[in-house]
């Protein structure tokens, strides 16, 4: 739907509601006034509160030797658990003393605030200049291209007129060709004149946010204005959003400078913390024997050898057979299994007479 902007007063309350400019800055104004309940955040206690949570696993292994048996048989006890652990804490701190940063950070960011306020003032002073500004050269446009339609209209008639008594004989060549450039002149103006109102409304739909319909005149603001030079010039320096702003932020300057000092100043706080551990005791291990006697039974079916009746005669070869021989009896037992036990040798006993 498009709205219709019929009075000066109407077009102003258009672009105070719609122009992008000025909503902005009301955006940046309430950004600025989030800076207070911050700085005041310096008087309140501060909490923290911290959790952790893990998961270990626990593996010991054990290695006894029984010395009763030879070759030794060797025991591996193997403990295992899963041992989940948890951890939480909380602290409390309390700002006592800090050179009285939070006082004037608090200040400073009030001393924001209003300037932010003028400098919104400044923004909307201009918005609304800006969109007197367009209503007013939209009218002056739109009748200098009501006149220049007018003109050529005329210059045409004119041109029509003239060519007519050149047909009679009364003008010459001369007048007519002047004719025509006062025509063609007049069509180059109301061009240029169109241009400039397409302009103007764009210009119209920019800052006031609407599209322009029946404008009527404005209204003088004489009445508003201050009546003498000076009074306006007082009128100036102590209602200008300009220079509130200025004097505003001379006072945000001012306080960043205590803020600053306030860092060579003792601090003074108070601070409480807790902090509780979980942690999971195994309550059953799992447990592996592993008697590792193997290589025992081994050696001992291994050296199960029958001595041999001449020693002397074989001792060039008793290396080989007694590693041979073990070997024999190594592999017999385990090809029976691990609980088959090799034979004693029986010793020979000397011949009756």
């Amino acid at each position: 739907m498009t709205a219709r902007a019929d009075t000066l007063e109407w077009a102003l309350v258009q672009a105070y509601q719609n122009n992008p400019s000025l909503n902005a800055q009301r955006a940046a104004l309430r950004a600025t006034d989030e800076n207070v309940p911050q700085a005041l955040s310096g008087y309140r206690p501060k909490l923290s509160v911290t959790a952790s949570g893990g998961f270990n696993y626990f593996d010991q292994v054990n290695k006894t030797e029984n010395q009763q048996v030879f070759p030794h048989p060797v025991f591996y006890t193997s403990l295992g658990s899963d041992l989940p652990t948890r951890q939480f804490g909380a602290t409390a701190t309390q700002t006592l003393f800090n050179g009285f940063q939070t006082a004037n950070r608090t200040r400073q960011a009030e001393s924001g605030v209003f300037g932010a306020r003028e400098t919104l003032r400044l923004t909307e002073q201009q918005v609304l200049l800006d969109a007197a500004t367009a209503y007013m050269n939209l009218i002056r446009d739109q009748a200098i291209l009501d006149l220049n339609r007018r003109n050529v209209e005329v210059l045409t008639e004119q041109l029509k007129q003239t060519r007519d008594r050149f047909n009679v004989g009364e003008v010459t060549r001369t007048d007519v060709a002047q004719a025509e450039s006062r025509l063609a002149a007049g069509r180059s103006q109301l061009l240029q004149a169109q241009s400039n109102y397409i302009t103007s409304q764009a210009n119209y739909r920019r800052v006031i946010g609407v599209d322009p319909g029946r404008l009527n005149p404005g209204t003088p603001v004489d009445r508003l204005s201050p009546a003498t030079l000076p009074r306006a010039i007082t009128a100036g320096e102590t209602e200008s959003p300009s220079v509130l702003a200025a004097m505003y932020g001379v006072d945000v300057a001012e306080l960043a400078v205590k803020i600053s000092e306030a860092a060579l100043y003792p601090n003074l706080g108070l601070t409480a913390a807790y902090a509780q551990n979980y942690q999971t005791i195994p309550q059953e291990l799992r447990t592996t024997n592993v008697s590792d006697n193997l290589p025992s039974r081994f050696i001992k079916a291994a050296l199960n050898i029958p001595p041999f009746a001449n020693p002397r005669k074989h001792l060039a070869n008793s290396a080989s057979m007694l590693m041979s021989t073990a070997i024999r009896r190594g592999l017999r037992w385990c090809r029976a299994g691990a609980n088959w036990t090799p034979p004693r040798r029986r010793s020979r006993q000397p011949p009756r007479r």
